[in-house]
C-alpha cells in the first residue's frame, strides 16, 4: 500500500529535473546570443573596413551565377545599423566578345535580418542603368 510519506519524493524529483532543464535551456540562449554577438561584432570589425578586398571573390561569384564575366569598379559598405548596407560601383557585364552588356554606374543593396533569413535582400537599388541591345545580321537580337 502507498503511504503519505513517499508522495513528496516524485514531486522533488520532478521539480530537480525541470530546474535541470532550465539550467539548461538558459545556458543555451545565452550561448546562441554570444554567438550572434560574436558574428555582428566580426562582420562590423573586420569585413565591412575590408570588403573592397573582397572585390574578386565578389566578381567570381556573381559571375558564376550569371554565367558571364562581371566587372566591379569598387565595393563600399556603409554600417549605419544592424546590418551594413553594400554599395558596388562601375558594375560591368561582359559578353563574349568583352564589351560590355549591362552597365551599373551604382547598386546599392541593404539586408535586414528578416532578408538574411529568407535569403534575399531588403532593398536592391539600382541607379541609372545602360543596357546595350544588339541586332545581328540574321535579325536576332
Amino acid at each position: 500500500m502507498l503511504k503519505m510519506d513517499d508522495l513528496p519524493s516524485r514531486p522533488t524529483t520532478l521539480l530537480k529535473a525541470l530546474s535541470l532543464g532550465t539550467r539548461i535551456a538558459l545556458w543555451l540562449l545565452l550561448l546562441a546570443w554570444l554567438i550572434l554577438v560574436l558574428a555582428w561584432a566580426s562582420l562590423h570589425l573586420f569585413i565591412v573596413p575590408r570588403i573592397g578586398d573582397f572585390r574578386p571573390q565578389i566578381e567570381a561569384q556573381a559571375g558564376q551565377a550569371l554565367g558571364v564575366k562581371v566587372q566591379i569598379g569598387a565595393v563600399s559598405a556603409h554600417a549605419e545599423g544592424l546590418l551594413p548596407a553594400i554599395e558596388l560601383s562601375d558594375v560591368r557585364l561582359l559578353q563574349a566578345n568583352g564589351q560590355a552588356a549591362l552597365k551599373l554606374p551604382r547598386v546599392v543593396v541593404a539586408l535586414s535580418p528578416r532578408s538574411l533569413w529568407n535569403f534575399s535582400f531588403q532593398q536592391l537599388y539600382i541607379e541609372r542603368p545602360e543596357l546595350d541591345i544588339r541586332r545581328l545580321k540574321d535579325g536576332r537580337i
